[in-house]
């Protein structure tokens, strides 16, 4: 009990609790560059044009000058993806040894995606997802309240990352648990 000044009351002593702050996370969602279609190769292996790289490192720039560099990049391994993401690796300063190549990725529905999300550690406060449409673009729907379509129809074409915040752990993400805050294209960036 304590008395306040000029009272000559006693009063029960408050304690102030204080619950520790939920930790805000970064999802970017990036699909992959612009994929070169003059050989016949399989999708799977199909590379991205000089095009794909000179934006996927203008996006990697684009990340590092905003202090977006990821703590871990999760990427489909199909050829396409794999070279955007040690490009944009590489332009952050990210360690390509540490990208996680992961099969479910490779053209993943919303469900795959989230599954492959889900068992990152939480420790990991800033992630990166490498991939493909529809399935990235589908994701970033679910995960966002509503997102304005711009006047071509494309969300997320080639090179185009979606910075969302949440402040849900990885493998709580669910619909509408996000929200976006930026779409970049990398074909609009300088440099």
């Amino acid at each position: 009990m304590t008395v306040p000044p000029g009272t000559g009351k006693m009063q029960p002593k408050t304690t102030l609790i204080s619950t520790p702050a939920a930790m805000t996370r970064e999802l970017i969602l990036l699909r992959h560059g612009k994929s070169d279609w003059s050989q016949p190769l399989s999708d799977y292996k199909r590379p991205i044009k000089k095009r794909g790289f000179r934006e996927a490192a203008r996006i990697g720039r684009w990340l590092e000058s905003r202090e977006l560099v990821p703590d871990s990049i999760l990427s489909s391994p199909a050829q396409r993806a794999r070279e955007t993401a040690e490009t944009v690796a590489a332009e952050t300063g990210f360690d390509t040894g540490r990208i996680a190549w992961n099969e479910s990725v490779y053209m993943a529905d919303v469900s795959e995606l989230l599954d492959a999300i889900a068992v990152i550690p939480d420790a990991c406060q800033r992630l990166l997802v490498v991939g493909h449409n529809p399935g990235l673009e589908d994701l970033l729907f679910y995960l966002t309240e509503s997102i304005n379509v711009p006047d071509d129809g494309k969300v997320l074409p080639t090179a185009t990352i979606a910075v969302l915040s949440t402040e849900s752990d990885w493998a709580d993400l669910e619909h509408a648990s996000c929200t976006l805050q930026v779409i970049v294209r990398g074909r609009y960036l300088e440099g």
